[in-house]
């Protein structure tokens, strides 16, 4: 059995003539998350000699410069070469095309059928109002019809007539449904039916057998419209301090073909950024262009004008050209742009997942989810709040990515056991480092943030200074039967001027972590029903004769 693998040459084919064509089917996809990589298996049973073999009605976003070949063979077979063009199909229908116009045509025929289900109701509410107006306006020689008879008529006609209303009005609900789906249905079927599902492309591929055999052929080829995006389910057990996380690829194509029962991989290599880091340009400096002219005067008189233009014209000769050499000088050289490249990605540059089950994801852009992964990842619970801000506590849970799947950053749908929670997002965390889960807001932890007191006095022994100072009470109850962990953040005023002087007078530093920008936080462990408090005290001095903004 031998296997050959060419590097491809790409032409225009004048014509296939007494090409054979030749089947295939899609085995595997491997999604990226700006394109995708498709796989074609054909096989065919071939005769020593060379052979012409075309496979028809690919996808038109193919990318030619992506396509690889491979064969095996128990023929001894050669792949010669493999040729490439555009193919216009107007009459030939996909099947995507064929399935969207027969679910159209029962819709129409639904909706043809409701009309004649109106047209006869029509008709009995007209019937009902002819024998109305009849029995109310007998003939000239006729006999008046009674009281009771013209009851009896009436309570006929009005139940007749509300149970042709109240059908009438389900005929037009039915309708409205319909129109609904219809043109859902006929928007799907222009979109299929646009540029590229006119437009297909063809493969030729020339092989030359030894001897009689079969002849099995792998085509794969990069294509646009298709991406995948990752999207998590937390969710938290609180009675044994664990949360199972749900790994899902949300995946969109739109490539002009349907992927039916095929083998699916998610690949996070990013193709689109190339195989290597950016080249930096240098940064020029460099004096600055002289401004531009001013404006020429208001032109003289017509007379004086012819006298002065020869005058003018060869004093402004100098001038003219020095102006010209100094946007010349000012104009920066126009310079080659960079070309960018197609490089292939080292497997160890990216991780790719596998989908255990078939998929089948059509051609309509419609969003589909497939399982990635699920872990139960042990987890530290913890409660933080920014009182100064919202008097509230947010349970977040801290774990780390013990699993071998780089977790990539997406949207992240939490629950505290089967109640959902909150939408929020997940960063990138690969194997082995932290993640962190806000699982939104508990009531069974109660934060206050009260002000006690703020006042301004004088210092100095000239009573030239100023000192503001702030005076907060914070009180934290723990209203679980369970011990938990609290973390709450306050902020001191940040001086921007040496003159301006802040002073944390309460509490003491070994009670508090101290954090950039003025932000202190504190950590405490509350123990089931138990409250807390503590008092945050500062002052600001600064000299009398200047004016303090943000107090």
């Amino acid at each position: 059995m031998r296997r050959t693998l060419l590097a491809l040459a790409f032409a225009t084919l004048p014509g296939l003539g007494g090409a054979a064509a030749l089947p295939s089917a899609i085995g595997a996809v491997t999604v990226y998350q700006d394109r995708a990589v498709v796989t074609r298996a054909a096989s065919s049973d071939l005769a020593a000699g060379e052979h012409e073999l075309v496979l028809e009605n690919l996808p038109a976003t193919l990318q030619d410069n992506s396509l690889q070949v491979s064969a095996r063979s128990t023929g001894q077979a050669t792949l010669l070469d493999v040729k490439v063009r555009d193919a216009y199909q107007a009459d030939a229908a996909s099947e995507r095309v064929r399935q969207l116009e027969a679910q159209i045509e029962k819709l129409e025929a639904r909706q043809a059928a409701l009309d004649d289900e109106a047209a006869v109701l029509d008709n009995q509410r007209e019937l009902i109002l002819m024998m109305q107006r009849g029995a109310t306006e007998p003939a000239k020689d006729g006999a008046r019809l009674t009281l009771d008879e013209l009851k009896a008529i009436q309570a006929l006609s009005a139940e007749t007539l509300g149970t042709t209303l109240a059908g009438l009005r389900g005929v037009a609900e039915k309708r409205a449904v319909l129109e609904r789906e219809l043109a859902a249905l006929q928007a799907q079927l222009g979109q299929v039916r646009g540029a590229a599902g006119r437009r297909s492309k063809t493969v030729v591929l020339r092989v030359d057998m030894a001897r009689s055999g079969k002849l099995d052929l792998a085509l794969s080829y990069a294509v646009a419209g298709a991406r995948w995006t990752p999207s998590y389910d937390a969710r938290l057990r609180p009675a044994d301090r664990h949360v199972d996380l749900g790994y899902f690829g949300v995946i969109r194509q739109n490539t002009g073909e349907d992927w039916n029962n095929v083998k699916l991989t998610l690949s996070t290599a990013r193709p689109s950024l190339g195989g290597g880091a950016p080249t930096l340009r240098p940064w020029i400096i460099d004096v600055a262009a002289p401004p531009p002219p001013m404006p020429a005067p208001a032109p003289a008189p017509a007379a004086v004008q012819a006298e002065m233009q020869p005058e003018m014209q060869t004093k402004r000769a100098p001038r003219a050209r020095a102006m010209a050499d100094a946007q010349m000088a000012a104009e920066p050289a126009p310079e080659a742009i960079d070309v960018a490249t197609a490089q292939v990605q080292n497997a160890a540059t990216s991780a790719s997942f596998q989908i255990q089950n078939p998929a089948t994801l059509p051609s309509d852009n419609t969003a589909q989810r497939v399982a990635i992964a699920s872990a139960r990842l042990p987890a530290t619970l913890q409660y933080q709040s920014t009182p100064a801000l919202r008097e509230a506590t947010y349970l977040t849970a801290q774990a780390s990515n013990t699993t071998a799947f780089p977790f990539l950053a997406g949207p992240l749908n939490t629950f505290l056991d089967d109640a959902f929670v909150a939408s929020g997002a997940m960063k990138a965390v690969m194997p082995g480092e932290k993640l962190e889960l806000a699982l939104g807001a508990d009531d069974g932890i109660s934060i206050k943030r009260q002000l006690v007191n703020r006042y301004t006095e004088s210092t100095g022994f000239s009573g030239s200074g100023k000192r503001v100072t702030y005076e907060y009470k914070i009180t934290v109850k723990n209203n679980k039967t369970t011990q938990e962990q609290v973390s709450f953040k306050d902020r001191l005023p940040v001086s921007r001027n040496e003159k301006i002087v802040v002073k944390l007078l309460s509490p003491a530093d070994r009670d508090i972590k101290r954090e950039e920008d003025g932000k202190v936080a504190w950590d405490w462990t509350l123990e089931p029903g138990k409250s807390r408090e503590t008092v945050f005290k500062f002052s600001v001095d600064y000299p009398g004769d200047i004016d303090v903004s943000g107090l």
